[in-house]
């Protein structure tokens, strides 16, 4: 009875944040309606979530995340242009494109409707889904496997020439793009199931 009691509180407070966070435009609004999906299963709820996005971003050194600066973030396809003039604010680190897939943070009540989102998530492309925690709290990552981490450049220095560039963005909207559909299949099975 505590477990269950466990995760309705957890439940109500994670939804509290997630709705503050809506207010304040600190929640990637593409995947809003998946996360309304999701948390409106008796059995789940989400506690962080990404779209998808690509940056440039400063770093100071390898590891060192406190310090990194976004010189660019979009949850969307870019155009070479966009990324270019992100490199206006360049100073001092190594800069460093990155295209990431979507992540969401799921909390399960049981191993078993773990398991059953685990498989639907696996099933809608998301091949690099697991689950993170079997403790107090059951914890299902979904993402998938594209990503692209690439240096760029350094103390406000592009060391690549314009068709490197060119071939980086359009890797990183293949990215966007193939990550979009997925969230789009995920969002369909999942309602078909709720």
């Amino acid at each position: 009875m505590n477990a269950e009691k466990d995760f309705l509180d957890g439940k109500k407070i994670a939804l509290k944040k997630l709705e503050n966070a809506s207010n304040e435009d600190k929640v990637d609004k593409d995947i809003q309606p998946l996360l309304e999906i999701i948390n409106n299963f008796d059995e789940f709820y989400t506690t962080s979530s990404c779209y998808g996005r690509t940056a440039l971003l400063e770093l100071p050194n390898i590891g060192n995340k406190k310090d990194a600066k976004f010189l660019g973030k979009w949850h969307r396809t870019i155009d070479i242009d966009e990324l270019l003039n992100s490199f206006k604010n360049a100073k001092k680190g190594q800069i460093w494109l990155l295209s990431q897939s979507p992540i969401i943070h799921i909390i399960a009540k049981s191993s078993d409707s773990a398991e059953k989102l685990l498989k639907t998530a696996i099933s809608c492309g998301f091949k690099n889904s697991g689950i993170k925690s079997l403790g107090k709290k059951i914890v299902v990552e979904v993402c998938s496997t594209e990503r692209l981490d690439v240096p760029i450049g350094d103390n406000g220095e592009i060391f690549c020439n314009n068709d490197h560039i060119k071939l980086l963005v359009d890797i990183s909207n293949e990215i966007i793009t193939k990550s979009t559909m997925k969230l789009t299949k995920l969002e369909k099975k999942l309602r078909e199931i709720n």
